[in-house]
């Protein structure tokens, strides 16, 4: 009896753990549309581990973060959040198949202030002008 027991509990602790994934990526995509966004892409998870020595002990912990691709005036721009925290910034620009990252991680910006982000003459990451397309929605 225990040995059916045992497959089904860890059946259900690994749906738990895909669902409560999920539900955050879905949770990010909805607030991303409520900053205005319509056309954000499929979220994805990156995990990063990280250990710290404290005293005789090593403590491990892992963070993951999420990303979301939203299109803006032509510019693939990728948003990000620490999976469970509230806020995101713009962490990255995509262009020619290259990510590089967006100088100063502005954060929590709606549409309406990253069209004035992209409009203004604030440092931008290379490929900034190849993409850029004023007058696209």
């Amino acid at each position: 009896m225990k040995r059916r027991i045992v497959p089904a509990l860890l059946a259900l602790g690994c749906v738990a753990a895909l669902t409560a994934c999920g539900n955050n990526e879905d949770k990010f995509v909805s607030e991303l549309k409520a900053a205005g966004f319509s056309n954000p892409g499929e979220p994805s998870t990156e995990k990063e581990k990280k250990s710290k020595k404290i005293g005789k002990r090593t403590v491990k912990s892992s963070e993951k973060t999420i990303e979301v691709v939203v299109r803006v005036k032509g510019c693939d721009l990728e948003f990000a959040k620490v999976s469970g925290q509230s806020g995101y910034w713009l962490d990255e620009l995509h262009v020619d198949g290259q990510e590089p990252e967006w100088p100063g991680y502005p954060e929590n910006l709606n549409r309406d202030q990253v069209v004035k982000l992209l409009a203004d003459n604030s440092t931008k990451p290379d490929g900034f002008k190849g993409c850029y397309k004023p007058n696209e929605a």
